[in-house]
């Protein structure tokens, strides 16, 4: 198997003995360009996304959000997904069909389709197609045609939920349930829809969730404070096996407060982040995702990242968040997206910048990963796992509820009023960060609002001191300052 925390680069090695007789000297090559490998290909195997590659067939054992429902109109729209070309429209009642692009007679595109009142029309000879792919009507036929029993049109489910529409691509036979996460259902919580296009492929965009480290340098210390400024300080991390997949806690000390900010990735594309704005102000329990997150391949070089912003009083009380802001090709929070001038981007670059530059598919044979990356090694490592499963027979595992009706999560922010000790603070907040990770889990199984009374219980007495106090350290209401 592929190591992924260790890739040699070029070096010299000199005939002089090193210190105490051990053998040559080895020391990095410099101006080595010329004796960089030249072929480098990129990892095939889970990068690769079309119909019957071993990628493509295990991103097809889940729904997948394709689009937003604002953008389907009166007419029939093309798009593109896991490399397949297809239809999507909204018929005359109100369902959403997903078929294939070109017809099944002829293979005009049903994208020039007239949209009937249960499923589209083909405008090349009229053949009528149902919004599961059944031929209704072939017009030009006989009625002893066998056309309308024998064959079909491609079509694929879907699911249409807060303003994104989901669908499955898989064998009929093995249609999951479609899985509501609790976060898809909390109270007193606007949903707020965004779809951004990025011209690479899926994995460099999605892996990008699982380096938590990359916050403090490319949000934070390389070109000024993109969110907050208490990102600077390079996080505590540990790594969680959850039902689904991973979470992992985040934590750093700001004055007298430790702040513990989860992250969900559950594979093959799914994440959240905690709070978008968080200033580490005062005391909270059980914070919930400022996003709820797909990474969708369009095909292998391109990819959309479709998703919901959450905006509510407890988890953005300053309202920072601008759900004005959200949409198609955008959202609230800085460097998602290609819409800033080449300069402003190079001055101060965002994510959409650090993984579309890695280039449409980038190599793993080239990275040399580091202690920092290994949630993006324990990423890969489980995706090839499913994937080789699948390919040996064993289905993939899907998300499953939990007693409350919900598929639970773990994303958000809890800040605790705990000062210096004169002990190993490191250590502190460790255990700090170890005690509310426990409490998550332990408590998944309820409906939110209970487990947000639970969770709170359980940790309200690792507080020192008022927990009413407002922490003098915490960080800035936002405001970007790039460098100068």
């Amino acid at each position: 198997m592929h190591d992924e925390l260790s890739n040699a680069g070029p070096a010299a090695v000199s005939g002089t003995p090193s210190a105490g007789g051990a053998g040559p000297t080895v020391s990095p090559l410099r101006f080595a360009g010329y004796h960089q490998p030249i072929d480098r290909p990129a990892e095939t195997e889970i990068s690769e996304v079309g119909r019957g590659t071993p990628g493509g067939e295990y991103l097809r054992r889940f729904w997948h959000p394709i689009i937003m429902s604002s953008q389907i109109g009166e007419r029939p729209q093309a798009i593109r997904i896991l490399g397949e070309d297809l239809v999507i429209y909204r018929d005359l009642s109100g369902d959403i069909g997903l078929l294939h692009k070109h017809c099944a007679h002829r293979g005009a595109s049903l994208e020039f389709g007239i949209i009937a009142e249960h499923g589209i029309r083909c405008c090349y000879h009229g053949w009528m197609f149902g919004n599961d792919g059944t031929i209704l009507e072939t017009p030009g036929e006989p009625a002893s045609s066998p056309h309308k029993d024998k064959f079909c049109q491609g079509a694929y489910p879907t699911v249409e939920y807060k303003g994104l529409v989901f669908a499955y691509f898989g064998p009929q036979a093995l249609t999951p349930a479609f899985p509501i996460l609790d976060t898809m259902d909390m109270s007193d919580n606007d949903m707020v829809p965004y779809l951004i296009h990025s011209p690479c492929n899926w994995v460099q965009v999605s892996e990008n969730s699982m380096d938590p480290f990359h916050v403090s340098f490319l949000h934070t210390r390389v070109a000024g404070a993109q969110f907050s400024e208490v990102f600077a300080e390079l996080p505590l991390i540990a790594y969680h096996p959850s039902k689904h997949g991973f979470f992992y806690t985040n934590a750093r000390r700001v004055g007298e407060f430790i702040w513990v900010r989860v992250h969900d990735h559950f594979p093959p594309n799914f994440s959240q982040n905690g709070a978008i704005f968080e200033s580490v102000e005062k005391v909270r329990y059980f914070g919930r995702p400022g996003l709820t997150r797909w990474i969708v391949p369009v095909d292998d070089t391109n990819t959309l990242v479709i998703a919901w912003r959450h905006f509510n009083d407890r988890d953005d009380p300053h309202h920072q968040g601008k759900p004005e802001n959200v949409g198609l090709e955008k959202t609230d929070f800085y460097g998602q997206s290609r819409h800033r001038s080449l300069e402003e981007r190079q001055r101060s670059p965002g994510d959409y910048d650090a993984w579309t530059s890695q280039g449409p598919i980038t190599s793993h044979a080239r990275e040399h990963l580091a202690t920092t990356d290994k949630g993006v090694a324990m990423l890969r490592t489980r995706l090839r796992e499913e994937i080789r499963n699948l390919a040996n027979g064993i289905e993939p595992p899907q998300w499953q509820p939990s007693a409350a009706g919900h598929v639970p999560t773990y994303a958000g922010d809890t800040i605790l009023r705990i000062p210096h000790t004169s002990g190993d603070d490191t250590q502190l907040i460790r255990d700090v960060s170890q005690k509310i990770a426990d409490a998550y889990i332990q408590t998944e199984h309820l409906p939110d609002e209970a487990r947000r009374a639970e969770i709170a219980q359980r940790l309200a007495s690792l507080n020192v001191g008022d927990v009413g106090v407002l922490n003098p350290a915490h960080g800035k209401v936002f405001e970007f300052r790039p460098i100068e």
